[in-house]
């Protein structure tokens, strides 16, 4: 299977959106052939991508908001025996 590009050298590039899009470009076409090649329409494989898509980003702002969440300390129990 291929691998995604690393990131560029530079530390800071100036626009990573692109970068990464770049970067994921060629294993997308590899995937989406495959897919096709399974025999789905191009409509179904779009359609499928928006839903993982969706279900990715999901997962991934319910992940940030339990890491944001244990970063705050909890209270704890004042109970006095």
């Amino acid at each position: 299977m291929p691998k995604v590009t690393d990131t560029i050298t530079q530390p800071q590039p100036t626009d990573r959106r692109l970068e990464c899009e770049r970067a994921l470009e060629e294993d997308f076409q590899v995937f989406t052939s495959l897919a096709e090649g399974a025999g789905w329409s191009w409509q179904e494989i779009a359609l499928a991508l928006m839903e993982l898509t969706e279900d990715y980003v999901m997962a991934m702002r319910m992940s940030t908001k339990i890491a944001e969440n244990a970063s705050v300390p909890f209270p704890g129990n004042k109970t006095l025996h």
